[in-house]
């Protein structure tokens, strides 16, 4: 259910993004970082550290030793969401919120690129691995950075 309500706020944030991409560029990555970067990263910080065991199994990791994989990766995706949290609150502004929101879609991207490796290679064939672990988790990288870098290019920011 965690997971469902990750991709819920990843995809809400995408859609208010878009809906203000061009108009109100602020409000755009301001909408995205909030629901992107914290809230998911919240969500997932909670699926890794307080659920880790119920997140070891969705994973297909349910026999490792000690948890502290899993609180690696929570402790990641929560730190990009004190991150996004503190550039929306000081109002550090478009380039801040990019560059939290690109981190953090870079990182979501390689986790989707390795789920995407235990999907083709028969290690972990099941549709959620395809279709959510990869395929959604991709999709929604890639939207991102169309809209941070679009922002960042209207605002004049960067090499655009």
């Amino acid at each position: 259910m965690l997971m469902i309500l990750t991709y819920v706020a990843g995809a809400a944030g995408v859609a208010v993004a878009f809906y203000y991409l061009g108009d109100d560029d602020k409000a755009a990555l301001t909408a995205l970082t909030v629901a992107y970067a914290v809230i998911m990263g919240l969500l997932s910080w909670v699926r890794h550290v307080l659920a880790w065991q119920e997140d070891a199994k969705r994973l297909d990791a349910d026999g490792q030793a000690t948890p502290f994989f899993q609180w690696e990766v929570g402790f990641a995706n929560g730190a990009f969401a004190v991150a996004g949290l503190m550039a929306v609150v000081f109002d550090w502004g478009v380039a801040a919120m990019a560059a939290v929101v690109l981190g953090y879609a870079v990182y979501l991207l390689q986790a989707a690129l390795l789920n995407g490796r235990r999907y083709f290679s028969g290690e972990s064939r099941t549709p959620a691995r395809l279709w959510g672990s990869f395929v959604a988790n991709a999709a929604l990288c890639i939207l991102v950075g169309v809209i941070a870098f679009t922002a960042l290019a209207n605002a004049g920011l960067g090499p655009f």
